[in-house]
């Protein structure tokens, strides 16, 4: 019979699996596509478990793992803010709009966790470990996303406006953090910190591309 860590070992593999390759297609697969909404689905679900798992998983009894419950939370609110937005995008063809509880909830959720990286990165990087420059990046991403998550919810700007732009970036950030975590588990490299930092360097420049290529194309069209 398998252990409690084991079972939840597995299913976080299994979620962060089917999240690396459904992501994948998702992003090859053109905007608004059957293809791309199918996949895109079948990648919040799975990196929803994957997250929730993480959590779960790094504070078992002798599995305690600070990263990974930090990488759990991050990811947990990229993909929810990114997937919500287009649920908010869709009320506004409604007569009456207002935000639901759950969209405050998520930008809280994202402040917070961005807070605890920080706190986690400054302690690491104190003891004298280079790795604490990883969770202060993803924290400061985290609490920049969330003070754009406020804006949002305080009418400075509109959803109908920002959605595109938020659910590509918080979608491949969540997409970019499925690549960290299979290259840091296969891939051997020093200083480690790097191998952590790299795919958020690359991932970047193709968020600015599809960024640019879908709110210009979208501009377009309504102009």
């Amino acid at each position: 019979m398998l252990s409690l860590f084991k079972s939840l070992l597995i299913l976080h593999i299994a979620g962060g699996t089917a999240g690396l390759i459904s992501g994948t297609i998702a992003a090859s697969a053109k905007k608004g596509s059957k293809l791309h909404k199918i996949s895109g689905v079948v990648f919040f679900w799975a990196m929803l478990i994957a997250s929730l798992d993480a959590l779960v998983l790094s504070n078992l009894p002798e599995h305690h793992n600070l990263f990974l419950f930090a990488v759990g939370g991050f990811t947990l609110y990229m993909i929810s803010s990114g997937y919500r937005i287009v649920y908010v995008k869709r009320k506004l063809k409604q007569p009456i709009h207002s935000f639901a509880l759950l969209d405050y909830a998520i930008p809280v959720f994202g402040l917070l966790f961005g807070l605890f990286l920080l706190i986690m990165g400054a302690i690491t990087m104190r003891e004298g470990s280079s790795f604490g420059i990883v969770p202060i990046v993803f924290g400061l991403i985290s609490i920049n996303f969330a003070r754009k998550d406020f804006i949002l919810l305080s009418g400075k700007e509109s959803v109908k406006a920002s959605w595109m732009r938020n659910h590509i970036i918080r979608m491949m950030g969540a997409m970019i953090a499925s690549y960290t975590a299979f290259l840091v588990v296969n891939v051997k490299f020093q200083p480690n910190w790097v191998l952590w930092l790299a795919p958020t360097l690359i991932g970047s420049v193709l968020i600015t591309y599809f960024v640019r290529k879908y709110t210009t194309h979208k501009k377009k069209q309504t102009d």
